[in-house]
This record gives C-alpha cells, structure tokens and sequence, in this order.
C-alpha cells in the first residue's frame, strides 16, 4: 500500500493554505477549502454540495473544537485522492446551531476510511498542540503554517518516545 499524503505534505503539494481568508458565511468558509482542492485535483466540485447538504440536514457534525470545522464527507462524495486544505478567516462565521464562531477549517478529503481516520489524527495532533488557535492565527504566510505543523508533530513524537 503507498503512503498516505500527509497533512504537511498535502499542503504545500496543493498550495491549500489559506490565511486571512474572506467568507461572509459558513458555506463560503466551507467553499474556500472545496474549491482549492477542486484546483489541486483531490476533490471534484460535487464533494463542496456534499459537505453542504450533509450540514444542512445532520447540524454542524463538523465544528469538532472551539472555532474550529473540519470539513468533510464520505470518499465517494468526489474525492479523487486523500488531501487537505487549512482554512483561517479572517472574520469568524457562525454555523447553525453552534454557539461559537469558527475561524479556523480544515477540509479533508480521505480516499477511503482508512485515509480519512489517519488524516483526522493528524490533524487532531495540531488542535492539541495549539488548543486555543492562537499559534496559528498568528501565522502570516504559509512556511510559519508549515513550521507550525512541523512543531506539533515533533511535540506528538517526543510524546511518544
């Protein structure tokens, strides 16, 4: 089996981060991510309808942290290959039902299940390293994004020794 794209990987492969983002509400917030992905060729336009309309008939099952989404939906709503993309507005936008606002999303797009659950831990890894954002909201281009990720995953693997 080939190696998962990981998340640092991914982002700098398909050029998804994006900082001080403008999204007027959540399903722009949402189409940001979508569409850089459509652009890499990880996800087709159809995988942003499907995020949508899962959100609108299940609640925000994506606000997993304060200020935080992770937007997804299942590997046969159009995802072409495993990749991410992170999202950070530059104005917070509020989901239904979700008393606080959310700043910060990452798209995932897995492959198939087993992609989809190593990518969520990945990400998982960098919610526990900067709990409240505030590392990454300080973050003004890309390479501090990466350095930041690179932090987390070393933080997780001195954990682990």
């Amino acid at each position: 089996m080939g190696k998962t794209m990981n998340l640092k990987e991914s982002l700098i492969h398909n050029h998804s981060i994006l900082l001080n983002a403008k999204a007027n509400d959540w399903k722009q917030a949402i189409k940001l991510g979508t569409d850089v992905l459509v652009k890499a060729n990880v996800v087709e336009e159809r995988y942003y309808d499907a995020i949508v309309s899962a959100v609108a008939e299940e609640g925000p099952y994506i606000c997993i942290h304060d200020a935080f989404a992770l937007s997804h939906s299942r590997p046969e709503d159009g995802v072409i290959k495993t990749g991410f993309a992170l999202t950070v507005l530059e104005t917070p936008v509020f989901f239904d039902g979700v008393d606080e606002p959310v700043d910060v999303l990452v798209t995932l797009a897995g492959k198939d299940s087993e992609e989809h659950i190593e990518g969520t831990m990945q990400i998982a890894n960098l919610i526990e390293f900067d709990e409240d954002f505030s590392l990454l909201r300080a973050c003004k281009t890309t390479d501090e994004v990466i350095q930041l990720i690179d932090a987390a995953l070393a933080a997780v693997e001195d954990e682990a020794a």
